[in-house]
């Protein structure tokens, strides 16, 4: 980390996630003594600390304690609640991130308990920051444009686009409204596409791009949603631990919410296109018009139907995160060699599918 000053203490949700343990990594090996909430602490904090330490943390940094979402306590123990009361920053990354999930699920689990969490840290006496891991959708139109007080507006939303990124969107906009109700100091940071480690192309993660990738792979992948104009804006996990690590010492990123992308990712089409060159395999030629690819199945448009959401033409504004970049003195990996060793982990990895069932 290179602040002038790093935070002592620090809990984390959604520890053992793709990011969470990359975060793991970040505060640890800056002295940050960390612990990750999270199920079955006792079971998972060994595995946890020996990947934290083979990826250049400190595991020794590292405690664990109880945590769940759909608790109404939040599962919290005696130790988990000493911890966020001991906590300079707490960085809240756990959500339900599924698709098919029903509209209450999705938001016990991604509405509620966010709003709980803001309230508990509330009574915390030395937290300088709550960092709510939010997503880049929520500055597309559609959501900009929901109103989440308006009951059938909210309805509709979560109908049409299902109840995992309606969640998501909802939970933005009322986290920001309590924590400010409440006084808690809070940013939010909203990744886009997160892919591979920039340098090793490691992920944790097989859902969403990849299954697209993976059907490319197998040369079942004969068409494309959207057009020449569809944009994922991608970002490698490491850049988005970085950022989030730094929010809690830099002043200037209080209230803000800073959506981190990379500006030079292709625009799907030449992203499926460089991918399928580099895999040896044929590229779609077909672009379908998204209401056409929500009739077909899911097997042939590679693109789960609430996935289609983020089939977008829409742009975002960078300045916020070039702003704190420059300020935390971050820089970018180069994206398309990431984005090349992503593809080249993934195919490695047989794209996260187990040997059993190939």
């Amino acid at each position: 980390m290179t602040n002038d000053r790093h935070i002592k203490t620090a809990v984390v949700t959604g520890a053992a996630g793709f990011i969470g343990r990359y975060l793991l990594v970040e505060l640890t090996r800056e002295g940050t003594h960390v612990c990750a909430l999270v199920r079955n602490p006792v079971a998972r904090l060994p595995e946890l600390r020996a990947w934290v330490d083979a990826h250049g943390g400190n595991g020794s940094r590292l405690a664990a304690a109880d945590f769940d979402l759909e608790a109404a306590d939040l599962g919290l123990t005696p130790d988990g609640e000493a911890w966020l009361d001991r906590a300079d920053a707490v960085f809240h990354l756990a959500a339900r991130f599924e698709f098919g999930l029903s509209a209450e699920a999705a938001r016990v689990a991604n509405v509620d308990a966010s709003l709980r969490l803001v309230e508990r840290v509330a009574r915390s006496p030395r937290l300088e920051r709550l960092v709510y891991l939010s997503g880049y959708r929520t500055e597309g139109g559609p959501a900009r444009a929901l109103d989440v007080d308006d009951p059938a507006a909210l309805r509709r939303f979560y109908r049409d686009h299902g109840a995992y990124e309606a969640s998501k969107m909802e939970a933005h906009q009322r986290v920001a409204r309590r924590a400010e109700e409440l006084g808690v100091p809070l940013t939010r940071v909203s990744p886009a596409v997160v892919i591979g480690h920039g340098e090793t192309g490691e992920t944790t993660q097989f859902i969403g791009l990849v299954e697209t990738l993976r059907l490319l792979h197998a040369r079942r992948l004969p068409a494309l949603p959207g057009d020449a104009s569809t944009w994922l804006p991608l970002v490698t996990v490491d850049l988005v631990a970085a950022i989030l690590a730094r929010v809690p010492a830099d002043p200037r990123s209080l209230g803000e919410h800073l959506v981190v992308f990379d500006e030079r990712s292709p625009a799907l089409p030449d992203l499926v296109k460089r991918a399928a060159a580099h895999m040896g395999v044929p590229a779609p030629r077909l672009r379908l018009p998204v209401w056409l690819v929500r009739a077909l199945p899911t097997a042939l448009s590679g693109v789960d139907r609430e996935g289609l959401s983020f089939i977008s033409s829409d742009r975002y504004d960078a300045a916020p995160m070039h702003a704190f970049m420059e300020r935390t003195r971050l820089a970018p990996p180069d994206i398309e060699v990431a984005l090349t060793r992503w593809v080249d982990f993934l195919v490695a990895h047989a794209f996260g599918v187990p040997a059993s069932v190939r």
